[in-house]
């Protein structure tokens, strides 16, 4: 019977440890953390994913709580296309960053969001990026604006989108991503003037690579076509094709050219 009892206590207290959660050791959290650093400097000097993905991946064992660890795998993860693993590791830096760390949650909600969006789930991600537009203490605020104004467009809220673009580009004038989704949304509305006016300033600007963004010269080579004009449409699918002539944008170029 005192066997039973001291079996029962055991479990008992086994089950309040793990309801209770074990304490991390300091030992542990500066492993960890340099375990992230040995990440950051494979992923930002070394440009070794490889490396950061196991350095991160030690880390968060050494700390489950290692925000900045789950953050960056999950960038990592996001960027590789391995969406299922970067949403773990991205919902996890957001439930880590509290309302007290207000850029950082900004942060990862920008991200999760961009996630989400490219999971085809246009209505959470606008949640989470109307939550890192909104904070006043994110530092680039036009990222998660012009995240949330692509969100409206997926959703068919154009209007919204306008507003919400026009919201980022005041912000940041330079902002081609920006700049590329306005005209997105005014292409798709009809307004293929206005459409032209924010493509054309999106390749325009040369720096980042703004000049670059195919997908920005296929639509204003669309976009030309529209209103009849066949030349500078010409010269916008050429520069699409020119990019990345074996992309599948790049060879959709290059098919709409030979039709004019």
């Amino acid at each position: 019977m005192h066997g039973v009892r001291a079996i029962a206590t055991l479990l008992a207290a086994a089950a309040l440890l793990v309801a209770c959660g074990a304490k991390i050791s300091e030992e542990a959290v500066r492993r960890s953390d340099r375990f992230y650093q040995a990440a950051y400097i494979s992923w930002f000097d070394e440009h070794d994913n490889l490396a950061a993905i196991r350095h991160l991946t030690r880390a968060i064992d050494a700390n489950p709580e290692n925000d900045e660890a789950h953050y960056l795998l999950g960038t990592i993860r996001l960027v590789r296309g391995e969406l299922d693993e970067a949403e773990t590791h991205l919902r996890s830096a957001v439930r880590l960053r509290g309302r007290d760390r207000q850029a950082a949650r900004a942060e990862a909600l920008n991200s999760l969001g961009v996630l989400l969006l490219q999971k085809k789930k246009p209505q959470e991600a606008a949640a989470f990026l109307e939550e890192a537009a909104g904070e006043v203490l994110n530092r680039e605020p036009w990222l998660a604006l012009g995240n949330l104004g692509w969100a409206y467009i997926e959703l068919g809220d154009l209007d919204k989108a306008i507003e919400t673009l026009r919201r980022a580009l005041f912000d940041q004038p330079l902002f081609c991503v920006g700049l590329y989704r306005l005209g997105q949304a005014y292409y798709l509305k009809g307004d293929y003037t206005n459409a032209v006016a924010n493509l054309k300033s999106a390749v325009e600007i040369k720096q980042g690579g703004c000049d670059k963004m195919q997908d920005a010269h296929q639509l204003l080579g669309m976009t030309y076509l529209r209103l009849d004009q066949i030349d500078v449409a010409r010269d916008a699918l050429t520069a699409c094709e020119e990019i990345d002539p074996a992309s599948e944008l790049g060879v959709a170029c290059a098919e709409s050219r030979r039709g004019l």
